[in-house]
């Protein structure tokens, strides 16, 4: 009966994992859709719109609307023994630019929140700039939130499963990038708590 009840749980963090992978699909589009706004004529020519949003933010996008489609595939037909950790693996893989997207997204952010906090203040809403901050914010928390799923689904994967051994790689791969840029998390954390 635990090995049946193990199964079950694992099936519901991966649906809990699909689920808000979606969630982050919508809040990354939404953030285009604010890009897309703020293109428009009113935005003085002279500050330069892409300078607003990290260069990452499409190719970011990109990848996580593949990474929504590989899950759905995987999770809505979950087998009897499924398996995630191949997913997170290949992602993760050095050959991959996932992480390093993340990287240059942490890196620009700084210099975008504070274009952002000059600029759009005059030209539009507070209340665009404070969804942006909060959407901003959700990225910035991505990585770590993956993080917590992984050794979620990792509680209850017996050792003998096919997908023990993947997920203990990718835990231990998203482990050390992010203690490696933990200032960097901790810096564009801050500024965004700050700022909203």
């Amino acid at each position: 009966l635990n090995h049946y009840l193990m199964e079950a749980k694992r099936q519901n963090i991966a649906l809990e994992l699909l689920e808000s992978e979606r969630k982050y699909v919508i809040n990354l589009s939404l953030i285009l859709k604010i890009k897309a706004t703020l293109q428009g004529p009113d935005v003085k020519r002279s500050t330069k719109e892409r300078s607003f949003f990290p260069n990452s933010l499409r190719f970011l996008v990109q990848q996580h609307v593949d990474l929504l489609h590989a899950l759905q595939e995987r999770v809505l037909s979950w087998p009897r023994q499924g398996i995630l950790g191949d997913i997170f693996l290949k992602l993760t893989n050095d050959e991959n630019n996932f992480l390093d997207y993340y990287v240059a997204y942490l890196r620009d952010l700084p210099e975008c929140i504070s274009l952002i906090h000059v600029v759009i203040l005059k030209e539009v809403e507070e209340e665009i700039k404070s969804d942006l901050y909060i959407l901003f914010f959700h990225i910035v928390q991505r990585i770590p939130e993956y993080l917590i799923h992984l050794q979620n689904v990792l509680k209850f994967t017996e050792q003998e499963h096919p997908d023990y051994y993947l997920l203990l790689v990718c835990v231990q791969r998203l482990r050390v990038f992010i203690s490696h840029y933990s200032l960097l998390f901790q810096c564009n954390e801050d500024l965004l708590i700050q700022k909203r």
